[in-house]
């Protein structure tokens, strides 16, 4: 059986194609172990659209599994990748559709770099604000909003990289946010010419290199929708989010990392 592994900004995923469905539960936890497996923030099996799904607009739909085995409706980042991923095996053209769990998602190669890179933009969606939250933390109170954007994000803009460093290493306390809203949690900063941020995701239970909804759920906290955002995860591989006609897309560089017999 042969899986390649691509990385979009950070973001790594396991990725083979196949005509089957199936429960790969148990498939993800193993391949995504990063000790005992191949390693990978999640495993996406490509599929083709069944008879009934046959008058949708997409090129194919994905099983999307986070590392933990558990299903997501949709990843920001894991979108471009498998964009490529598709690309690479001809199995759509540079600008193409696919059906998720949470609708159809756009995805476009916006330039090819090289034969295992490239930079391309996924239309992350509409999003609903949910409410603001405050929570309290070595006797510091701090102000959260739940953003739903396909997946719910709780953030919390901070105002000194000291205290952005300081709630991104408290696992302890992202980990407790996780479980009570049920949803990713961003921490950011943001100075006159970028954002820094990270996300403790749900199903990796843990700090990622980064997240593509993470850093679109972030620009919209921040609010400023009238330029471009520039978005600097733990791997320092910028993300750039833009709002346009009320929807938010997301762009960065993917790359193909390798081929993996198993």
């Amino acid at each position: 059986m042969l899986i390649s592994k691509y990385c979009a900004s950070g973001n790594d995923f396991l990725i083979f194609h196949s005509f089957l469905p199936a429960n790969r539960n148990d498939m993800a936890v193993k391949l995504c172990n990063r000790f005992n497996g191949i390693g990978a923030d999640g495993l996406v099996v490509l599929l083709p659209l069944s008879i009934e799904e046959k008058d949708i607009d997409a090129s194919y739909k994905w099983e999307f599994y986070n590392a933990d085995g558990s299903v997501s409706d949709m990843c920001g980042n894991a979108s471009r990748a498998v964009s490529l991923y598709a690309n690479h095996n001809n199995l759509a053209p540079n600008k193409h559709n696919f059906l998720s769990k949470a609708g159809i998602i756009s995805t476009e190669i916006k330039e090819i770099i090289s034969d295992k890179e490239a930079y391309i933009q996924s239309k992350i969606g509409k999003y609903t604000i949910k409410g603001n939250f405050v929570e309290y933390r070595k006797n510091n109170i701090y102000e959260f909003e739940l953003i739903d954007i396909t997946i719910p994000h709780l953030v919390c803009l901070v105002s000194s990289m000291k205290e952005y460093y300081s709630l991104v290493a408290d696992t302890q306390f992202l980990s407790k946010l996780r479980h009570k809203y049920n949803a990713n949690v961003s921490i950011a900063f943001k100075d006159s010419k970028m954002t820094y941020y990270a996300t403790y995701e749900r199903g990796v239970e843990g700090v990622t290199q980064a997240c593509g909804t993470g850093a679109s759920a972030v620009y919209i906290c921040i609010g400023d929708f009238s330029k471009e955002g520039i978005l600097v995860p733990p791997s320092k591989e910028a993300l750039k989010v833009n709002h346009i006609n009320n929807e938010i897309y997301c762009s960065g560089i993917a790359r193909k990392i390798c081929h993996c017999v198993i």
